[in-house]
């Protein structure tokens, strides 16, 4: 899902801003787009605010995404941790510690983390979110998609989910999701490599055998450095 253009906004006067589109044609060009795309592979940056700490953390790596099957990501040193998540099941690896966690999705209690905007429909998530859309103010080509929850479970955790939309790909540049208590997690994806194969290594990721498990998913719990 992903990308940018920047000509056509230098054209623009600076006091003149372009009208969204109705937020139906939105929703069904990113759907369509989302759906042209079997696998994804791109660098990314992932900016994580605590709202108790002033200091933000930044980790990169690279992001790996076969349609609805799994979404991997491999962190960049001195980041010692892989992610890998499906429908089942959420694992994460660190390979330097030689241990890891695995959470089924059936017992996975913060629910509202499957929600991540990556990989799923517009029209899918708009059954859980009452969707705003207006044009991005940071000059990267992208229409702002402000996502606010409307189930009560999802309230009580979520403040709102933030999608910024390639106005020429359709695809994400960017996604935010803010927690209740105000920490967040930005994740930015630079250039995407669209339908190209996969590594096998991410393809058929599997954890080495007699890595020991902890039956936990501390990812999203305030992360200790």
């Amino acid at each position: 899902m992903f990308r940018t253009a920047l000509t056509l906004l230098l054209l623009i006067p600076a006091l003149e801003a372009q009208a969204p589109p109705p937020l139906r044609e939105v929703v069904e060009h990113f759907d369509n787009a989302q759906a042209q795309v079997q696998t994804l592979q791109c660098p990314f940056t992932l900016t994580l605010r605590r709202a108790l700490l002033k200091t933000p953390s930044v980790t990169r790596g690279t992001l790996y995404l076969q349609g609805t099957d799994f979404a991997h990501f491999a962190f960049q040193p001195p980041e010692d941790l892989i992610l890998h998540l499906t429908p089942k099941a959420l694992v994460s690896y660190s390979p330097g510690a030689h241990e890891g966690e695995l959470m089924k999705i059936g017992i996975f209690k913060n629910a509202d983390r499957k929600f991540l905007g990556l990989g799923q429909k517009l029209s899918y998530l708009s059954d859980y979110f009452q969707i705003a859309l207006g044009e991005a103010k940071d000059g990267t080509n992208t229409w702002f998609l402000a996502l606010s929850p409307r189930t009560l479970s999802l309230r009580k955790r979520m403040q709102t989910l933030n999608l910024w939309v390639d106005k020429d790909s359709w695809l994400p540049r960017q996604v935010q999701w803010v927690e209740r208590s105000g920490d967040s997690w930005l994740l930015e994806l630079g250039a995407l490599r669209i339908n190209q194969p996969l590594p096998a290594s991410v393809k058929d990721f599997t954890l080495p055998e007699g890595i020991p498990l902890r039956s936990e998913f501390s990812f999203f719990a305030t992360r200790k450095k």
